[in-house]
């Protein structure tokens, strides 16, 4: 085999190169070539350009964390940390879109978590406080087992918790 440096064959002296190792540094490992593509690329393929972030990416992704958090507050039945992260996840979903006509998918996702939890926030809400003051026409036996109960623990019976009141609301509005 002829190893002169016009070898067709692309024997050593040819040029030919098969690992595209040159030791001259224009090779696909040479990382001083800012025009390399194939740096992390062996196979030559073009590379495809990675997606920019946008600029309110970062306040989606806190507004959909305060949105899980919020959900996850209300199993812990805390009535007071879903109103504030609820409301501050919607404000930061909201403020992530900045100038688009859209948000993103995260945004939306921390929009419909924060206002599912502060939905049914309310409602935990609500039911509690009708559950109190409807609790001696539901159930007399509970009733009276809840009032055995505030007689130890405040020194008052719930009738007179109740009392009070009622007294305080028919004050308010007279």
């Amino acid at each position: 085999m002829d190893y002169q440096p016009n070898n067709p064959q692309g024997g050593p002296g040819g040029g030919y190169n098969p690992y595209n190792n040159n030791p001259y540094g224009s090779g696909p490992y040479n990382n001083n070539n800012p025009y390399n593509n194939n740096q992390y690329n062996p196979y030559g393929a073009p590379l495809q350009p990675v997606p920019m972030k946008t600029r309110g990416d970062g306040m989606a992704t806190a507004s959909m964390i305060l949105g899980v958090i919020t959900l996850g507050s209300l199993l812990l039945l805390r009535l007071s940390l879903p109103f504030l992260l609820g409301g501050v996840g919607i404000v930061l979903a909201i403020l992530s879109k900045g100038g688009a006509r859209k948000m993103t998918g995260k945004a939306k996702a921390g929009m419909a978590c924060c206002i599912t939890g502060l939905v049914l926030d309310v409602v935990l809400c609500v039911s509690a406080v009708w559950l109190v003051f409807s609790l001696p026409r539901l159930s007399p036996e509970l009733t009276e087992e809840v009032n055995k109960v505030c007689e130890e623990k405040y020194g008052i019976s719930y009738y007179e918790m109740m009392d009070e009141i009622y007294d305080m609301w028919d004050e308010e509005f007279e």
